[in-house]
């Protein structure tokens, strides 16, 4: 039988690797696991890089299932030259640890999308390793597409071939506390089709340290809005 990821467990290892990170005792985190050697995933890298130089040296990124910030932590000195934000959007419980514990001048934690965009809208909005462990991932790719961000990067999230999407249990290793999930395997002309009315394709790699098996690769996508595409409406934003 397969769980979910909305435990007190998890969330509990989540907030404890976090601290261990902060106090630098660590150098970067991943669902509760310990890192203690830096390391940059460079394709992400380059192209939040490139994203900030357009943007003037400014980078604001909403980092949708982002933890406690643990891709910001992994990539903050890859990033320094610029000034940054970055707003996280996660489940209740790591959205209060992270306003209780871990916000500051870069790092904010926000419920939803709409609290995350408040203040002003983001240059990029990052869905990494997020859109397989949502019950409908594509109501989501949908509703960022009304949002008419700048950029749209959807990482480190699995394809297969067949022309349709596949859903499938996947089993955690026991240092991440083990348990088995849900986890969607996506047709990736599926996902590309949520932004091809007003995105171009800017960039695409493979993920290698996410393989697990060579039929279903994992991989990033870069999406970039035209120059000349309408912004929604402000009644179409949801």
């Amino acid at each position: 039988m397969a769980e979910g990821y909305d435990d007190p467990e998890k969330s509990a290892r989540i907030i404890g690797a976090a601290r261990e990170v902060r106090a630098g005792r660590a150098a970067w985190d991943r669902d509760g696991m310990l890192f203690h050697e830096p390391q940059w995933h460079e394709p992400l890298v380059a192209a939040l890089r490139r994203v900030a130089r357009a943007g003037g040296g400014v980078l604001e990124v909403v980092d949708f299932g982002g933890g406690l910030g643990s891709t910001w932590w992994q990539h903050r000195t890859a990033l320094a030259e610029f000034r940054v934000s970055w707003r996280v959007i996660e489940r209740a419980q790591l959205v209060e640890a992270g306003q209780r514990e871990f916000s500051d001048a870069v790092l904010t934690f926000h419920p939803t999308l709409a609290a995350a965009q408040e203040a002003r809208p983001a240059q990029v909005i990052l869905l990494s390793s997020v859109l397989s462990y949502l019950e409908d991932p594509h109501a989501l790719l949908r509703e960022v597409a009304a949002w008419g961000a700048p950029h749209v990067i959807v990482d480190r999230t699995p394809f297969v071939t067949g022309g349709r999407d596949r859903l499938a249990v996947q089993s955690a290793p026991s240092e991440l506390g083990g348990g088995r999930y849900p986890c969607w395997l996506f047709d990736r002309a599926g996902v590309a089709a949520a932004f091809q009315a007003h995105y171009d394709l800017a960039g695409e790699w493979l993920v290698p340290f996410d393989q697990a098996d060579e039929n279903v690769p994992y991989h990033g996508l870069h999406f970039q809005r035209q120059a000349d595409a309408p912004m929604p409406p402000a009644s179409q934003v949801p």
